[in-house]
């Protein structure tokens, strides 16, 4: 039994590995008490990167950690990318706006406004010869505009400058863009020709949840009509369709229903995710090649998603509908979250109608968790991450994350965005009572975020991708 986690970096200018090492030790400890190591490392023979590593773990449960490198990509980032970007953001109306962001992007406005009321007040000075240059008190706007320009070249480029030129489709970015994820679709899709994996996690952080969101999305595509046991010559299916044994009474009706009833509760989010579960093995089990249980996005800037990924919030509403833009719950199709086929099978004596999953509906058999540090008023927290729930559907389930009780301080500071897997330890508590109270997420005591990502991860629970199970009261009868 094998499992794979593909673990992608955020931005800045990231070094090969440390990404995935620090992640690594985090999930599972460095050595054992005798000095035994719990992982090694091998050639990543998937890679054309000779920098990059495959880490192996130790134990009944095998699992393979690749990371999907991609900052080297990104050479040549100029600020012109930058202000671009930022002008696009800063000229859009309130109502495009995220709230959670609304007091950074009121700043902003008013402080540039500030600024160029200052120019222009200092320019018209000097020039009508209001000020002799020794007392003109707006000599110091050059040296101001001088220490922002640096800043932007120096620091802010370095980090929102490979944001600027991933979520912006201007034709200078389109070739970057498609080339990051034309590399991260095909390593998925390496990893499942592989035809080692009964399970593959992905794991993105910050920018790299964008990425991991995107190439999961497109590598569906090529799955979701895949249904490859359905065939007339399938014994062992027709001879269980003959004893009135339901092939897809997840995807079918149980699937659909749960879906519906998603309210914003805990309970209805984890009914859900249990029905991904089983549609997972479902479609497995009727020889379905999809492999990925889990995205888990930390940090993530998918919670601003409207402002990001479309040209306004009504935009990209209008791009889940039309299923250019997966959502969790899917978007609903003519049956359930997907469509029948147009020819029954033969199935022994009696027709059966396959029902496929639509092209957006990954999230149908694969888990989204979230995990984010809040930031009260955009200010004391991780800004780029928070809920998901909100934009992308009530089949998200967001982790609210701290830090232990001695740094307590970093969960509530802008620097918590690289704090997520940094230490050890936390309420296991609260995860055990996961699902049992109401209440644990919103009012309970937060998990440390590393603990909240084990928990997400789950690399104990492969053993329940491989039992096909199937209830007969879960949907009405087929055909």
């Amino acid at each position: 039994m094998k499992q794979a986690v593909v673990v992608i970096h955020g931005i800045g200018e990231q070094r090969p590995m440390d990404t995935l090492r620090s992640f690594v030790e985090a999930m599972i400890p460095a050595d054992t008490p005798d000095g035994t190591p719990f992982y090694w490392s091998k050639p990543d023979r998937l890679s054309r990167n000779f920098d990059l590593r495959v880490l192996k773990s130790s134990g009944r449960t095998s699992t393979d950690f690749y990371e999907y490198y991609w900052a080297h990509k990104m050479q040549g980032t100029k600020v012109g990318h930058l202000l671009s970007w930022l002008w696009d953001i800063f000229k859009r109306p309130r109502r495009d706006i995220p709230d959670a962001i609304v007091p950074i992007w009121r700043t902003t406005r008013w402080t540039l406004m500030v600024l160029l009321l200052l120019i222009a007040t200092g320019t018209l000075a000097t020039v009508w010869g209001q000020f002799e240059h020794e007392t003109n008190p707006f000599a110091f706007v050059p040296l101001l505009l001088g220490a922002i320009g640096l800043g932007l070249r120096y620091s802010a480029l370095s980090y929102l400058g490979d944001a600027a030129r991933y979520l912006s489709p201007n034709p200078q970015n389109v070739m970057v863009r498609e080339q990051i994820r034309a590399d991260g679709v095909e390593l998925l899709r390496a990893l499942h020709n592989k035809g080692d994996y009964d399970r593959i996690i992905v794991v993105g952080h910050s920018l790299g949840s964008v990425i991991a969101y995107d190439i999961v999305g497109y590598l569906w595509h090529e799955y979701h009509d895949q249904l490859t046991k359905v065939i007339p010559s399938n014994l062992e299916l027709a001879a269980r369709y003959a004893n009135g044994e339901l092939l897809q009474p997840v995807v079918k009706g149980a699937l659909y229903k749960a879906g519906t009833a998603l309210d914003g509760s805990l309970s209805s989010t984890l009914k859900f995710r249990e029905m991904q579960a089983q549609a997972f093995i479902e479609q497995r089990g009727l020889g379905n090649g999809w492999r990925i249980t889990d995205l888990v996005t930390v940090g993530s800037p998918m919670a601003h998603a409207s402002l990001l990924l479309g040209r306004s919030v009504s935009d990209f509403k209008r791009r889940i509908e039309r299923r250019e833009a997966p959502a969790c719950p899917p978007t609903e199709d003519t049956n359930g979250y997907g469509y029948n086929a147009r020819q029954p099978v033969m199935l022994g004596q009696k027709p059966f109608t396959a029902q496929y999953l639509h092209h957006a509906a990954a999230f149908a058999v694969t888990r989204w968790t979230n995990l984010y540090f809040p930031a009260p008023y955009g200010l004391f927290g991780d800004i780029v991450g928070g809920p998901v729930k909100p934009v992308m559907g009530n089949g998200v389930l967001d982790l609210p994350v701290t830090v232990g009780t001695w740094k307590g301080w970093l969960a509530r500071s802008w620097f918590s965005h690289t704090h997520y897997w940094s230490e050890r330890g936390g309420a296991q508590g609260y995860l055990g009572a996961l699902g049992e109270d109401e209440q644990a997420i919103t009012d309970g005591p937060r998990p440390s975020a590393t603990e909240a990502l084990r928990w997400a991860v789950d690399l104990e629970g492969l053993r329940r991708f491989r039992t096909v199970a199937v209830k007969r009261d879960l949907a009405p009868a087929e055909g």
